[in-house]
């Protein structure tokens, strides 16, 4: 919209729909990385790999975490989905698993371990993963 005022037929830059617009896209961005970022459990120590490779940016939006805290007082396993703990009985975790799956066929399952969970513990986890059916597991680890 042009303002009265010099006459000289230039039309003035509008700033203040140009900030709406940036407003709406940056509360879009901030709210689909925190949810991104609410997947990750803080509580786990990863392990060490120096020679860990970086996440693959196209198969990102296929990937979920299965994050598996230690129980100190048991030395066993706990495993975390979606904010669900399953703690004594895992069997539970494998239809939420299986309608991941169907959901994307292109499903790859990150497991997320702590550095202390015994390796039986992992193994009985990607035991679980492959009995939902889903052949493509990843392992997170840090680099530092």
């Amino acid at each position: 919209m042009a303002s009265a005022g010099s006459g000289d037929g230039e039309p003035e830059f509008q700033i203040a729909p140009m900030i709406d617009v940036l407003l709406v896209l940056l509360v879009f961005f901030v709210m689909i990385t925190s949810a991104e970022v609410l997947k990750v459990d803080k509580n786990l120590t990863l392990p060490v790999s120096p020679n860990a490779n970086k996440r693959e940016p196209e198969m990102a939006k296929h990937e979920m975490a299965v994050n598996v805290r230690l129980d100190a007082s048991t030395n066993k396993g706990i495993v975390v989905v979606d904010d669900v703990e399953y703690v004594s009985n895992w069997q539970d975790v494998v239809p939420s698993l299986k309608a991941s799956f169907e959901r994307d066929p292109k499903l790859r399952v990150v497991v997320r371990a702590d550095a202390a969970v015994p390796a039986g513990e992992i193994q009985r986890v990607m035991n679980l993963i492959g009995t939902a059916g889903i052949a493509d597991i990843a392992f997170a680890a840090s680099n530092k």
